[in-house]
């Protein structure tokens, strides 16, 4: 075939000019429309394991979520969504570590920052920093559709353990409201219930409610059995423990509790068998060496009986009923200056208590006044009852963190604890006036975007 004459390569040229940006134009349609067919199936097999896990989560299948997590993140590596999902799978299985770094992943990866506050609280909320914890689940709950049942549990023990029981009543009505199958409501009920000195029937009532819901709530269940007990339903009260301690045999209070149910009933062999279980789990507990006297005194053994009672007082001196079957033995054996020496202590008691449960009853109608949580912390703290002291004067230095007594309180705790960071912390807190306080550690503000 010989060459084409000049004009016709020059025709078969222009025709070439005219076709190449089409075939440009043909490539890079092609190539963005495969490029978005990837995006597509990528986003579609996001979308597909995060439904899988979210829904074994909520099935409480955490095996299986933590199965297409793997799978997930192995073909995904960025993938922030499996990130998050990640730290809530930690979170169910109580690991906290790893869902603070699944939390932190997430948001690095671009995950949005109002679906992690979330998370966030509740890490905080586990972690007893309520204050923080407390306005990122508000907010959680304020903007769901449907509240997080976790949001819920968590908002309604940070407002019991602050004598908020109007808040506390509320989110526990919309939680009963949306998820009426769940079993946690029902028995943090209880808690308002003893509050507000609802009759024992109510609060039994709420108990097996919890229990008709999840079989399983084994906390529910040891507080059903008291509450049995203490209202002297004791065959009852005896099936319950029986249960209960199926599941957990190394439980003292619960061998405690049957212990003494068994005594009301008259079963002494039966009471000694848990009771004597009881103290070895737990040879320093006053409740256990009281309970252990009353059996004494049963057999007329006052002076093993005065033995543990004096065990139990030196490990909880206000104890008030341990004090008042000292005193009555005491009585009895006629000595009568050590009896009398105890019915001072037994009238110090008293009057402390009725202090308490003053301040306790205006604490439930102005929970925020600072002045009585101070009091409620100068109170328990000189009681013995150090872990309430310490979470109630946090609650004073969340609102007033250069108050010196609360701060002193705090130092001196830490101290004894050995903490001596933080007692130093606190101890220049509590002598520098507000304008001029330390300012606190600064901390990673989840409410920036990332």
């Amino acid at each position: 075939m010989g060459l084409m004459s000049p004009p016709r390569a020059q025709q078969a040229l222009a025709s070439n000019r005219r076709k190449h940006p089409v075939l440009i134009l043909v490539a890079v349609v092609f190539t963005m429309a495969s490029l978005a067919a990837v995006w597509l199936y990528v986003q579609m097999a996001d979308r597909r394991d995060a439904q899988t896990v979210r829904h074994a989560l909520e099935q409480g299948q955490l095996d299986k979520a933590s199965r297409v997590l793997e799978h997930w993140l192995g073909n995904r590596p960025q993938a922030a969504e499996a990130y998050y999902l990640k730290a809530r799978l930690a979170w169910a299985r109580n690991d906290l570590p790893t869902a603070q770094q699944g939390l932190a992943r997430a948001r690095a990866l671009g995950y949005p920052v109002g679906q992690l506050l979330e998370l966030r609280g509740l890490l905080l909320a586990r972690t007893n920093q309520t204050a923080e914890a407390e306005p990122l689940l508000r907010k959680a709950a304020e903007t769901a559709r449907q509240i997080d049942p976790d949001v819920a549990e968590a908002l309604v023990r940070i407002y019991l353990g602050e004598f908020r029981l109007r808040r506390a009543a509320e989110i526990l009505d919309r939680w009963l409201r949306e998820w009426p199958d769940d079993a946690r409501p029902y028995f943090l009920q209880t808690e308002i219930d003893w509050r507000n000195h609802a009759s024992a029937d109510a609060i039994i009532a709420h108990y097996r409610a919890a229990l008709d819901r999840d079989p399983n709530l084994h906390l529910a269940r040891l507080r059903l059995a008291d509450s049995l007990r203490s209202n002297h339903h004791n065959d009852e009260a005896a099936t319950e423990y029986t249960s209960y301690l199926k599941h957990n045999p190394d439980d003292s209070l619960a061998h405690l509790g049957a212990g003494q149910n068994a005594l009301e009933m008259g079963d002494l062999p039966g009471a000694i068998g848990h009771l004597d279980r009881a103290l070895v789990l737990a040879p320093h507990d006053p409740a256990v060496l009281g309970a252990w006297a009353s059996v004494e005194i049963r057999q007329s053994h006052l002076d093993a009986a005065l033995e543990y009672l004096d065990r139990a007082v030196k490990a909880d001196p206000f104890d008030y009923g341990n004090r008042y079957q000292r005193m009555l033995i005491l009585s009895w054996q006629g000595k009568s200056e050590q009896a009398d020496a105890e019915r001072r202590a037994l009238d110090q008691i008293r009057k402390d208590v009725t202090e308490f449960a003053e301040v306790a009853r205006q604490l439930e109608r102005d929970p925020l006044d600072l002045q009585l949580r101070s009091r409620a912390a100068r109170w328990l703290i000189g009681h013995g009852h150090e872990a309430e002291a310490i979470e109630w004067a946090k609650l004073v230095l969340r609102s007033a963190p250069a108050d010196p007594a609360m701060n002193r309180l705090l130092a001196d705790y830490y101290r004894k604890q050995g903490n001596f960071g933080l007692a130093n912390f606190h101890e220049a807190h509590s002598t520098h006036p507000p304008d001029r306080a330390p300012s606190k550690p600064m901390t990673w503000d989840y409410g920036a975007p990332p």
